[in-house]
């Protein structure tokens, strides 16, 4: 039988295995502890290492997709421009080859342009040697068909999906709608080769790399390159070039590229570590105990070093990495900054060419970029001259007045603090001479990722604007001025009827050489000044009564020369320019005298050594006015200018000098009505008149009357013989004391006077058949009815009954706007008898 070991015996092998499972378990540990920190820094840098090549994708798709995109706006904003120019008729089928193959030679990525008309049928295309098998074809294809028809029922452009062209390739299509008002034209055809589109984007990236394809939005194929081939399935990415109904979409894989070399190096490095810490057990079972501690010391050393071998080499792997990366960044920065300040090139061309000046501010308010209308208008040298001033305290300092602005009223500075825009009618900015001019402006604040960065200005000089305003408040107060003088000079000149009437029935009833008749007479003439006063107010007004016919100007100051000579001083030459072939004008000629009278003898007041009186005629066609006159409108005008060589005027006095009774003369020698007439003249006769002046360099008055529309209408005016003064008058005038008056004159020239106080007692008395009426005279003015209602009322029995009106001015139905119509006959007040004699004379002789 055999033997049991002893217990001692079993219990030192038990022990035995103890230590020795003991002196391996420890190694194991360190071992697993250290594959598994391996395990983890491989994953780290392999996931580190998709991450960047995801990121690089990403940047590169977005980079490419950006180019396509631009590449296709630009194409769009081409075909719209033909659209334009093809609406408004400027284009034509030469300048449309020659335009549109020039573009596609410079656009390679396009097959061809193509005009199709509004039947859809192809009419032209460009470039014309490679496809004129389309010409004359309709539009049959079905996405072609669908984008065509959704374009001109949207009247915007549409893209095609991806199809299969005539001409063998796989492309898609944009279609611009022409419309000229509401009418359909046809529509512009853009016709895009996926292939040669992808030929222009695949110089961005390394093929070597990278792979790109356009697909549509089921995925397919459209186009690809360069071969496909061992693509990494979990690295790429698609972006849609395209609008979204379309669906051509940028697609980018990376290669698959194996195992990279760092990580190759990692991995035997593990192996060698293993193997080394397998010599190391192997050491530490031979050796035990006594070289435990040597062994520890040793193991130790050797940890540290191999952990600074690993550091150092995944160090040097980084740095490689680093450097890799960097040279492709640099690349991108440098394809980046070219596009960037080509888009700067672009944008500083498009701010540099608009008319208003625009500047940028920071929130400091400090100049961040202006264009070269903001330089001009700020009478700058350059850009740089403002780039990193305080534009507030260079251009925006001061209120109109002088007055500084602090920062806080400043609209700019509340477009910064309350994060909205601003817009502002009437404030000054300054330029660098100190001069300050008109602005309107209007500021908006600049947001970058939901952040206010800064603001931008943009802003017009508006002087034209307000000196336009400031003529037009003139005009204005004119007018005002005008209706006051009017109704003064009405009133007036009844009361002056009373007085001029009973003067002269007054001398007629004196004997010769009564002592009261020089009184008579002071009385008489000092009313006849009166008149003449109140004639000018009324003009001024524009309500004096004028019977305009055709004239010819040149013959009518020719005929008041001589007038001319005998009121300027001997010592002023008198010289006359005629246009040849002046065209008529309709104006009352006694006017023509009045305007040429009072600027004569301004000028001959402004010229007290002597000088030079010019009067100028010509024709003149103005289209644009607004600069000229705020009165002008386009057309034809006759030009009359008067000018001299006196003392001139001050801006000051320029300002007044069409007011009534504004005079720089002294006490006596005006009455300041002198160009108060020829202003209201001008203005009735639907003209409008310009002042130039300067002291001591004289003025000049330019008088435009409009061109008359019928060039054959001047004549000369008939010639009648004045009937004897008899017969019966029918006399309407509401004022007791004019109709007492005017009964009185007309029974001293010879007529039987019928009174009757108002419109309703004249028809009354009209209505009797029986009686004989030679002549109505009657006021126009009256309250019951006025002159016209009630003369068309009693022509309804008497259809030939002749009339003359009479006021102190008209401006009803009859007399409209102070001129007489047709056939309408009328003597101003106030009424003296040889003037009245006169006008019945008239009348009854028919003219």
């Amino acid at each position: 039988m055999p033997q049991r070991a002893p217990d001692s015996e079993r219990s030192g092998v038990s022990q035995s295995k103890s230590r020795s499972l003991g002196l391996w378990l420890s190694p194991l540990l360190m071992l697993g502890a250290l594959l598994l920190v391996f395990a983890l820094i491989v994953w780290f840098i392999e996931g580190n290492d998709r991450k960047s090549k995801q990121s690089d994708l990403s940047a590169r798709a977005k980079t490419i997709s950006g180019t396509a995109q631009l590449t296709l706006e630009g194409n769009e904003s081409y075909l719209t421009l033909l659209a334009l120019e093809r609406a408004t008729g400027k284009l034509n089928q030469s300048l449309f080859q020659q335009r549109a193959s020039r573009y596609i030679h410079e656009h390679p990525e396009m097959i061809n342009i193509t005009w199709v008309d509004a039947d859809l049928y192809i009419r032209d295309v460009s470039p014309l040697a490679q496809n004129q098998q389309i010409l004359g074809l309709h539009v049959d294809l079905p996405e072609p068909k669908r984008a065509s028809l959704l374009a001109k029922d949207l009247r915007l452009p549409v893209y095609t999906r991806p199809f299969q062209a005539i001409q063998g390739v796989t492309s898609f299509e944009i279609w611009v709608p022409v419309y000229r008002d509401d009418t359909f034209l046809g529509l512009f055809a853009g016709v895009y080769s996926c292939d040669k589109l992808l030929q222009q984007l695949i110089w961005q990236v390394r093929p070597r790399s990278y792979h790109l394809s356009l697909v549509d939005g089921r995925g397919s194929i459209l186009a690809s390159y360069p071969a496909e081939k061992d693509l990494d399935q979990n690295l790429f990415k698609e972006i849609r070039i395209t609008p979204e109904d379309s669906g051509v979409t940028l697609r980018i894989d990376r290669y698959e590229t194996g195992s990279e070399w760092r990580l190759v190096i990692l991995k035997l490095l593990s192996l060698v570590l293993v193997v080394g810490l397998g010599y190391a057990l192997w050491n530490l079972k031979r050796e035990m105990d006594e070289r435990r501690r040597v062994e520890e010391a040793l193991k130790e050393q050797a940890k540290t070093l191999e952990q600074e071998v690993r550091e150092r080499k995944a160090a040097q792997e980084h740095l490689q990495d680093q450097a890799v990366l960097l040279e492709e960044q640099i690349d991108e920065r440098w394809q980046a900054e070219e596009a960037l300040r080509a888009s700067e090139e672009r944008l500083r061309l498009l701010l540099d060419s608009t008319g208003e000046a625009i500047y940028g501010i920071d929130l400091d308010g400090n100049c961040t970029f202006c264009n070269r209308a903001c330089v001009r208008m700020l009478g700058g040298d350059s850009p740089d001259q403002y780039l990193g001033q305080n534009m507030h305290d260079i251009i925006h300092h001061s209120y109109p007045d002088g007055t500084p602005m602090p920062r806080s009223a400043c609209m700019v500075h509340q477009t910064l603090q309350e994060e909205q825009g601003s817009h502002v009618n009437d404030e000054v900015f300054w330029r660098a001479d100190g001069s300050s001019f008109p602005v309107e402006y209007w500021s908006h604040p600049q947001v970058k990722e939901g952040k206010v960065i800064g603001a931008v200005v943009a802003f017009i000089d508006i002087s034209d604007r307000k000196r336009l305003e400031e003529q037009y408040r003139q005009s204005q107060k004119m007018e005002s001025v005008g209706r006051l003088a009017g109704g003064v000079a009405h009133d007036f000149n009844n009361m002056l009827s009373v007085i001029v009437g009973a003067a002269e029935l007054g001398k007629r009833k004196l004997e010769e050489g009564e002592p009261i008749e020089p009184y008579l007479e002071v009385i008489t003439n000092a009313a006849k000044r009166s008149s003449d006063i109140t004639r000018q107010l009324l003009a001024f007004s524009r309500k004096e009564v004028i019977s305009p016919r055709p004239v010819d100007l040149n013959q009518l100051i020719r005929e008041s020369n001589k007038i001319l000579a005998r009121l300027i001083s001997e010592d002023v030459e008198l010289v006359f320019r005629p246009d040849q072939g002046l065209w008529a004008v309709s104006i009352d000629p006694s006017q023509v005298d009045q305007i040429l009278m009072n600027l004569a003898v301004n000028a001959r007041d402004a010229m007290p050594n002597g000088g030079r009186l010019t009067i100028e005629t010509r024709n003149l066609q103005l289209s644009g006015c607004s600069h000229v006159h705020p009165d002008a409108h386009p057309g034809d005008y006759v030009q009359l200018s008067v000018s001299d060589t006196g003392e001139g005027m001050e801006r000051a006095t320029m300002e007044h000098i069409f007011e009534p009774f504004f005079t720089t003369k002294e006490l006596g020698k005006g009455t300041g009505l002198g160009l108060a007439t020829v202003y209201g003249i001008v203005k009735q006769n639907k003209g409008f008149i310009n002042v130039y002046s300067e002291p001591g360099h004289g003025s000049v008055f330019r008088i435009h009357l409009p061109r008359l529309a019928d060039p054959n209408a001047l004549g000369a005016a008939p010639e009648s013989s004045a009937p004897s003064l008899s017969g019966t008058v029918l006399l309407v005038e509401d004022e007791e004391m004019l109709l007492w008056l005017a009964t009185q004159l007309l029974e001293e020239l010879g007529f039987s006077v019928i009174q009757a106080q108002g419109p309703r007692e004249a028809i009354a008395i009209c209505e009797d058949p029986g009686r004989n009426i030679d002549l109505i005279l009657t006021d126009v003015v009256m309250p019951e009815m006025n002159g016209r209602e009630m003369v068309e009322k009693i022509r309804e029995k008497r259809p030939e009954q002749k009339v003359l009106f009479m006021s102190g001015y008209t401006s009803d139905h009859v007399v409209q706007r102070g001129i007489l119509e047709q056939g309408v006959q009328y003597i101003p007040k106030p009424l003296d008898m040889r003037s009245l004699g006169e006008k019945i004379a008239e009348v009854l002789a028919g003219k």
